[in-house]
């Protein structure tokens, strides 16, 4: 009878799917770099159905990273009809405006992809938290399309010069090393 029953419930929860999460984020969801060198992070969808049109902000610690550009990602690429890049604003450490849309009537994209990418340049050390802020996904009604949404956090640390003392010990390992070696006769 046990058995039966196990098996019972087993064909039920088989019938029943899990839905998708309904996600934007910022990936990967965090990065490393040296000051002075580029990062550049993808603003991703998944789990969205009829996605229409969209817009968001991006802040970050002016302190730590500079904003360079914006660019499309391949999601809309090609199909949208007027890709925002947005307003830098690297003093308050905000991109405002970002965002694109569909054109006429018909669905909207229903699969996972790149919305945008956000090119910075680390310019100092310390971590700057990638937060996306006034996010409006519409579908195609223009409803609200309600989303989990998930930043990133960019750590940016100075790279170590080699200290005067390990140059020192470098250069005198390599002028002993050359006297040790045998002196070779002409002839």
């Amino acid at each position: 009878m046990m058995k039966r029953f196990g098996s019972a419930v087993c064909v039920l929860l088989a019938g029943i799917s899990v839905a998708a999460a309904e996600t934007i984020s910022v990936q990967p969801p965090a990065s490393s770099v040296s000051v002075g060198s580029p990062v550049a992070l993808d603003v991703n969808v998944a789990g969205i159905t009829d996605l229409f049109a969209f817009g968001f902000d991006i802040g970050f610690d002016p302190a730590v990273l500079s904003a360079t550009s914006v660019t499309e990602g391949a999601l809309f690429s090609g199909v949208g009809i007027s890709f925002s890049t947005g307003f830098i604003d690297n003093t308050t450490g905000m991109i405002t405006f970002i965002g694109d849309s569909l054109s006429g009537p018909g669905p909207g994209l229903s699969m996972d992809g790149t919305l945008a990418t956000v090119h910075f340049t680390a310019i100092g050390p310390g971590g700057s938290a990638i937060d996306l802020a006034n996010v409006i996904l519409l579908d195609s009604n223009g409803n609200d399309i309600l989303v989990t949404n998930t930043g990133a956090v960019v750590t940016a640390a100075t790279v170590p010069e080699p200290s005067t003392w390990g140059l020192f010990m470098a250069s005198l390992i390599a002028v002993l090393a050359r006297q040790a070696m045998p002196k070779r006769r002409r002839g």
